[in-house]
């Protein structure tokens, strides 16, 4: 449902439809693909039609020619360079088989975004059993994916580190005759610091720079046809930098329009000569005067005083969880520490001020809840992507490793309740609603002193209206509250903030753990907002914080300074366990090499 459906009676009218919309009198077997791979996409992943970006990429993969992709998030990217690549491998006279290594190398920037691509090739390789997908990445057993590249995999999905580490350490993995290298999410891939990485891959793979060597690059490595592929939702230098060395005379999709419609799936390859740097340059001039975001997504904004963001998030959440019959929001904040408190919390706190018939304390929220960050161990984190892609209700806390690429089926909701680190975030968050032509709402919380980031937002043609707030406050059934309350009364003197502020303070107060939680989640907030760059540095600066409020935003009574301080304790109470730990242990080694 919208978020304020409940409270307005009514509904988003806009229908019109974005570039994820598909083309109902297109069908992917006039793009020339396999009738088997055709019914695959409709029964396994449920496409009628190809999306814009599919049926304008799919072509110019099969014509063998190299491919940068800039799209939306949500338009079906992933499909637009699998389905191709198995058509053509489905199609060699000698069927391959597992001896001969790997064809296909698709590096991803998460774990898991390696996991959703595994899965989709999964379902599309369902006709093609000779055709053997896998994964290596990160926080795996290493040994197990060795034993896996000995067999043999021939679409492998991976992370940049685990791969080079295989690359240099793994001599089984066979790879003379990769043809295809996709780097999906390219910017989020050299965002997290991988550039060196892919540089080194590049160079392990002998395709260290197309362009260095001989301008005939039909043929690399033991005469196998090379084709590359770059998929970007932003560009900048770096992108530009990956695509200037990997990438020769390619098709560029959605670099010359904003990708509204008006091109279909007949896509030019007349553009041999083209200055890659030159036109990414001026695809990211283009990109910084407009976002590209989904008709049908409603964006909104509450500005909330920093003392009162903690209850006020909790208000929308219940609302939404108690309005909506299913639900699935995702909830974005700065930290890893953010999210582990704030899961902690709610997933214990109970209450009884909104219980009108009864005094028995009742959990805060009924909603399952998740939580997701990079900090989290593998099999945690794969637990809680497999959960909530599959539930049909669920409360998902997590950092930005859920914003690039991740496709969670009908995501109603993203709250950002931390503002993103960089401008381009907000269209990375955003888009984990509103995919492929459905609905979905968005909402940003802004405290007074940050209101400027929505003129940032408008300069990119984003244009957010503001929540009603105080209509779902007075909404709420408060016990034992004599009269309700004025809909002229300021937020943070609303008896329903001010009750569940002292309810939250009183329980963090009184647990231990979640108390050293709050602590921990306060500092890395506050560290984290220093981190802003750029022109956003100049709104979130931290000298307009006031860290009391900051605190009570953690529901805790401390002083920052007394806060701070326990911190400090804590750590040099670590550091002291450490060190003793340390010395221990070498006595302990002394005492064996004299028992010897």
């Amino acid at each position: 449902m919208e978020l304020d459906a409940k409270i307005t009676g009514k509904e988003a009218k806009s229908e019109s439809k974005n570039s994820s919309e598909v083309f109902a009198s297109c069908l992917f077997s006039s793009l020339g693909l396999h009738p088997a791979l055709c019914d695959q996409l409709k029964e396994r992943l449920g496409f009628e039609a190809p999306t814009l970006v599919q049926a304008q990429a799919i072509p110019v993969v099969l014509s063998g020619r190299h491919v940068l992709v800039n799209a939306a998030t949500g338009t079906g990217k992933t499909v637009a360079y699998l389905a191709p690549i198995i058509h053509m491998l489905q199609s060699y006279d000698e069927r391959i088989e597992r001896a001969d290594g790997t064809f296909a190398l698709v590096l991803v920037p998460t774990r898991e975004l390696c996991m959703q691509v595994y899965e989709i090739l999964q379902k599309l390789l369902h006709r093609f059993h000779w055709i053997v997908p896998g994964y290596i990445m990160g926080g795996e057993n290493r040994g197990k994916e060795k034993a896996r590249l000995r067999k043999g995999v021939t679409i492998l999905v991976a992370t940049a580190g685990r791969l080079l580490d295989h690359l240099k350490n793994t001599s089984s993995f066979v790879h003379k005759n990769l043809r295809w290298i996709i780097f999906d999410e390219a910017d989020r891939i050299l965002e997290l610091g991988y550039g060196k990485d892919i540089e080194e891959i590049l160079g392990c793979l002998g395709t260290g720079n197309l362009k260095s060597g001989s301008k005939d690059i039909s043929t690399v490595n033991s005469g196998v046809q090379k084709q590359n592929l770059l998929l970007s939702a932003t560009l900048n230098d770096k992108v530009n930098h990956l695509a200037n060395v990997s990438l020769e005379n390619p098709v560029m999709i959605g670099l010359d329009d904003n990708m509204s419609g008006s091109r279909t799936h007949n896509v030019s390859l007349e553009s041999n000569g083209v200055d890659i740097v030159k036109e990414s340059r001026k695809a990211l001039d283009t990109s910084n005067e407009e976002y590209k975001l989904p008709t049908q997504l409603v964006q909104k904004y509450i500005k909330v005083p920093c003392g009162s963001r903690l209850v006020v998030l909790l208000s929308i959440i219940k609302h939404l969880f108690e309005t909506g019959a299913s639900q699935k929001v995702v909830v974005f904040f700065s930290t890893c520490d953010a999210v582990d408190f704030h899961y902690s919390l709610l997933s214990e706190f109970k209450w009884t001020a909104l219980q009108t018939k009864t005094e028995v304390c009742q959990k805060f929220l009924g909603c399952k809840m998740l939580r997701l960050h990079g900090s989290m161990n593998q099999e945690d984190r794969k637990t809680t992507f497999q959960a909530f892609k599959t539930d049909k209700s669920a409360l998902l806390f997590s950092t930005d490793v859920s914003a690039r690429g991740l496709d969670f089926p009908k995501v109603r909701c993203i709250i950002q309740y931390d503002s993103p680190g960089e401008a381009t975030e907000y269209v990375h968050r955003v888009g984990r609603t509103a995919r492929l032509g459905e609905k979905g709402d968005s909402l940003l919380f802004l405290q007074p002193s940050e209101i400027d980031y929505l003129k940032d937002l408008e300069k990119h043609g984003v244009a957010l209206t503001e929540y009603p707030l105080l209509k779902l406050l007075s909404s709420f059934p408060v016990y034992n509250m004599k009269q309700p309350a004025s809909r002229f009364i300021s937020m943070e003197m609303h008896p329903l903030l001010i009750a569940l502020q002292r309810a939250l303070e009183s329980f963090v107060s009184m647990e231990p753990k979640i108390n050293k939680l709050a602590k921990e989640a306060f500092s890395s907030w506050v560290r984290a907002y220093t981190a802003h760059r750029g022109e956003l540095k100049r709104i979130f600066m931290v000298k307009k914080l006031h860290l009391g409020h900051v605190a009570k935003s953690f529901a805790l009574k401390d002083q920052p300074s007394l806060v701070n301080r326990s911190i400090q304790k804590q750590l040099k109470k670590r550091k002291r366990n450490d060190q003793l730990n340390v010395k221990q242990r070498v006595k302990s080694k002394k005492r064996s090499i004299v028992k010897s």
